[in-house]
């Protein structure tokens, strides 16, 4: 099945850094969020994509040595200064902003 990694305001899901997305249900607390991509719930670290979605990621990922997002990172540098060349490591969450704000 192919589904297109293109961000929505609507679908919450799990980008796996081998490339297989998993679309989740609904909210999910953070520290759901951090057992689903093997994460701890305070080294969780959130990009804003700027579209009214947030990518929550392990910020541990380089001292882990997780293997590299193509997805993730490819979300990540359209909103970055080009030219950069950071990678997102590991699995993803990307969820609407909404799911933490304002509570």
């Amino acid at each position: 099945m192919s589904i297109n990694p293109k961000v929505d305001a609507v679908v919450r899901r799990v980008i796996r850094a081998d490339g297989a997305i998993e679309i989740l249900d609904g909210p999910k607390t953070t520290r759901e969020i951090a057992a689903l991509i093997g994460a701890q719930d305070s080294g969780l670290d959130a990009v804003n994509l700027r579209n009214g979605m947030v990518m929550l990621v392990d910020d541990l990922g380089y001292d882990k040595e997780l293997n590299p997002n193509a997805i993730a990172t490819a979300l990540y540098h359209k909103i970055c200064v080009p030219g950069t060349t950071h990678q997102i490591l590991g699995d993803v969450v990307i969820v609407p902003d909404a799911d933490f704000g304002g509570r």
